[in-house]
């Protein structure tokens, strides 16, 4: 199994890998946005507060050198116009005012972008010279927030880049991570879909320990539940039906015998219960090939043979020919072309006995049952037609079922068991094919068989 089919059921979309993969990326987006989001607030904080305290600190720089100079120059402009010369500061403009508020001198070494763009990238600060030695007078240091502002564009640079990136490659990790987590699960969904009923196959469990090996462990206890109940009913009707075959069969050799040997007028009360005894012989049967049918799982099934439906079709036909005369239908192949098929020919020949039976026991009277087998592209195609009632739409999903018969069924005969076409579709799909019931082309109904063409 590839990790590429791990949460996949009957081939569909690997739906919980795929949600598990989704929310994993969603939180890690959400929880780096909101660290990214923390982090720049952060960060623009510290350069804000680091380029306050840089323009604070080339204030006091000047106010230290100016109490250095003064004594040496006399006077407050002298001295001022010595540091101008003196002092440089690297995307700084230094400017000195009177206590007018008059410019006496501006020492501008802004960036050329700065100089370019001073309103929105400079911020300017103005702080007292000194109180005592030059009051009234306040040094204005306006500095260049470029470097500032292209270090957090850098950082949102990385961000808008980052963050895709590292969600993606989490992504990629939490999809490849989900599928080791989940391949026990896969495992799991594949051996179930391959598990027959009383096959004494299990779950696979890897751990357990864990969460899936306890689900797995319970399933499996499930299992044997149900496979000893099954093994039981399985049993019991394979018993019951095999124990009635014996007296039943009894009864109607002596019911026959008694017909041989009877006087004038018993035989009409002899020939009912030999007519009863003969049904109840038939769902007998039909009852024990069920068993037999549900006890065999494909394992037990021989090697198929290549055979032709045709052929089969042919062989089985004239011996309903007798029943259509007594019933008075006509029973013909319409069509009978070459069609190779892989299979049991037993089962096959059952098959083509339980629809041909069905469709002249409720055929219409003086009517008639029409046979056919074909290629149908990749398949063999069977198809019984006849006029009779038909099968309404309401009840052609449940005709398969075992014991179901419809309306127009029961009120026609009384006499059926509703196991022959139950046995049909078993038949049919332990050959891997499908069979369906419609409309007839002659008024009645139309079963139709498609089994696997052989090449």
């Amino acid at each position: 199994m590839t990790l590429a089919g791990i949460g996949r059921v009957d081939g569909s979309r690997p739906r919980i890998r795929l949600r598990f993969t989704a929310l994993y990326a969603v939180t890690l987006l959400i929880v780096l946005l909101g660290a990214a989001t923390v982090l720049r607030f952060t960060l623009r904080s510290t350069l804000q507060r680091e380029f306050e305290e840089s323009v604070r600190a080339s204030a006091g720089l000047v106010t230290q050198f100016f109490r250095t100079e003064v004594n040496e120059y006399r006077t407050i402009e002298a001295t001022l116009t010595h540091i101008s010369g003196e002092l440089v500061f690297e995307d700084r403009v230094i400017r000195y005012r009177q206590p007018d508020g008059a410019l006496f001198r501006s020492d501008a070494r802004l960036a050329p972008s700065a100089r370019r763009r001073p309103t929105a990238a400079t911020h300017a600060v103005q702080f007292p010279l000194d109180r005592d030695l030059a009051p009234g007078w306040t040094v204005e240091v306006e500095a260049s927030l470029a470097n500032m502002r292209a270090l957090q564009a850098r950082v949102d640079r990385w961000f808008l880049i980052g963050i895709p990136v590292l969600v993606l490659c989490a992504a990629v990790a939490g999809w490849w991570l989900t599928g080791r987590t989940l391949q026990p699960v896969g495992a799991m969904a594949s051996a179930a879909a391959r598990i027959a009923p009383a096959s004494g196959a299990r779950l696979p469990i890897t751990d357990p320990d864990d969460e899936l090996g306890r689900m797995g462990g319970r399933f499996n206890a499930l299992l044997d539940r149900l496979d000893g109940a099954l093994t039981q009913q399985r049993r019991f009707l394979a018993d019951a039906a095999h124990e009635l075959r014996t007296p039943i069969a009894r009864m109607r050799a002596r019911v026959e015998l008694a017909l041989l040997e009877s006087r004038e007028g018993t035989p009409e009360v002899l020939a009912p219960l030999e007519q009863e005894l003969r049904a109840m012989s038939q769902q007998v049967d039909e009852l024990l090939q069920l068993a037999r049918a549900d006890a065999a799982g494909d394992e037990d099934m021989p090697a198929p043979v290549h055979l032709y439906l045709d052929d089969l079709l042919a062989d089985e036909a004239p011996r309903w020919q007798p029943q259509a005369h007594q019933l008075g239908r006509q029973l013909f192949i319409a069509e009978l072309e070459e069609t190779p098929v892989q299979g049991e020919a037993p089962l096959l020949s059952r098959l083509i006995g339980v629809l041909v039976d069905n469709a002249l026991r409720y055929g219409r009277a003086g009517g008639t049952v029409r046979l056919s087998v074909r290629p149908d592209g990749a398949f063999a195609r069977f198809d019984v037609d006849d006029d009779g009632p038909g099968v309404p739409p309401a009840e052609r999903e449940r005709v398969f079922d075992r014991f179901y018969r419809g309306e127009t069924a029961r009120h026609q005969r009384s006499d059926g068991s509703g196991l022959g076409l139950a046995i049909a579709a078993w038949i049919v799909t332990r050959h891997h094919g499908h069979i369906d019931v419609g409309q007839s082309e002659l008024g009645g109904a139309r079963f139709t068989v498609r089994l696997p063409l052989a090449t």
